[in-house]
């Protein structure tokens, strides 16, 4: 991975971008969700900004792809980094709880850009790095979110804690500008040139009707639509268990982050070793969370939870690498755009909505009943994702994926 890192540039400089436009997001979330408990003491205020941070995945996503293929990916994700360390001047000017529409609008447009620059992001990543480097880079993906989580959350609240909001929305501001300028060392994040048939150069198939023609990407699609639904009651738990459950407060809080950061940033140890079968050993992966996050609901000991949980990232960092290099090695890449701008929209509204009713099911039912639950259906769900998979051959969908997207 390190010999991978140091030979791709081009991923080098939009790796540095995710992790300090990242970690500057990061510092900004925990300050103004800190700063609006401080001025509102309303826990409803809290929950409407976390939903105005999902609202745009539907509304936007969609037409990364669009926005792509009319300005370059390039020039999106420099734009979109541009104009939200703008947005983000207006969080400076937050003084009272009656300047909360400027906390509701400001997240609003600041997740719409996000929801633009992630898919056209990951979607410019196989078409800079070596097609051997894949699985490498999309193990350092999985570094990077470990970095975010760790230095993020935990650096964040302390400059928050220490200098105030007002620093932690500062810096904010310039890891945006930080962004656009690694960004703009790249050379170029399109498609290479290919050679293709007059009928694929005019024609522009949608994913969805490509779908309709292969079984891999049915069970893509209906995977980014259920696995997000459990992923919900698991974030929502994570905070509930620290501060409910083994009564740490925001302590609790800071070093179960920081385990999950700690996971992600092993992932690669495993995913490393896997040769092979990419796929199934994916929702292997999966199954693991389910029986670890069973496990959580269970122990009394708040260390062995943060192990835990620090166990249950390294499987969800694994199955994320394989999961990605499975997909970017088998669908196409001009479709790539469309389908990373289909799996943002679908998994972050479903996560959203997933956090919303897992909030509502915590005033019936106990967390660790809540857990239970969440581990069973990952169970349930990796298990039948791995009997499908296995009947999946990615050779021949990639070569029918191709033949069919020329003759559509």
């Amino acid at each position: 991975m390190y010999q991978t890192i140091l030979r791709e540039k081009s991923y080098r400089k939009l790796f540095l971008a995710g992790v300090v436009n990242g970690i500057g997001d990061r510092f900004s979330q925990v300050a103004l969700l800190t700063l609006i408990l401080e001025m509102t003491g309303s826990g409803l205020a809290v929950g409407v900004t976390m939903a105005l941070r999902m609202i745009p995945f539907l509304l936007f996503a969609p037409f990364s792809s669009r926005f792509a293929k009319k300005w370059t990916r390039k020039r999106v994700l420099i734009t979109t980094d541009l104009v939200r360390a703008f947005i983000a001047i207006s969080f400076l000017f937050i003084n009272s709880a009656a300047d909360m529409w400027i906390v509701y609008a400001g997240s609003f447009l600041l997740s719409a850009g996000e929801a633009l620059y992630a898919p056209a992001r990951k979607a410019g990543i196989p078409v800079i790095v070596q097609k051997k480097s894949i699985k490498d880079v999309n193990a350092w993906e999985q570094v990077s979110l470990g970095i975010v989580l760790i230095v993020g959350a935990f650096t964040g609240g302390i400059v928050s804690f220490l200098l105030g909001p007002k620093a932690a929305f500062f810096i904010n501001i310039l890891s945006f500008a930080a962004a656009a300028y690694f960004i703009s060392g790249i050379p170029s994040l399109e498609n290479r040139t290919v050679k293709m048939s007059s009928k694929e150069t005019v024609h522009d198939v949608s994913i969805a009707r490509l779908a309709m023609t292969s079984v891999f990407l049915i069970m893509l699609m209906t995977f980014d639509l259920l696995n997000p639904l459990i992923n919900g009651i698991e974030n929502v738990l994570l905070s509930v268990y620290a501060v409910k459950v083994f009564q740490m407060g925001g302590l609790g809080v800071g070093i179960f982050y920081s385990v999950l950061g700690t996971g992600l940033l092993m992932s690669p140890l495993v995913s490393g070793l896997i040769k092979k079968n990419f796929l199934s050993i994916a929702f292997i992966g999966l199954l693991m969370e389910g029986v670890v996050l069973t496990g959580i609901s269970q122990v009394h000991s708040f260390v062995l939870a943060a192990l835990l949980f620090g166990i249950l990232t390294l499987f969800s960092g694994v199955g994320n690498t394989l999961m990605d290099t499975a997909v970017m090695q088998t669908i196409p890449a001009k479709h790539h755009g469309a389908y990373f701008a289909f799996s943002a929209t679908v998994t972050n509204t479903c996560l959203g909505l997933s956090m919303f009713l897992s909030g509502l099911a915590l005033e019936g039912i106990s967390p660790r009943t809540l857990g239970l639950l969440g581990g069973f259906l990952y169970i349930l769900l990796g298990a039948i994702y791995f009997l499908w998979s296995a009947k999946i051959d990615l050779r021949k969908e990639s070569r029918q994926l191709v033949n069919i997207s020329i003759r559509l």
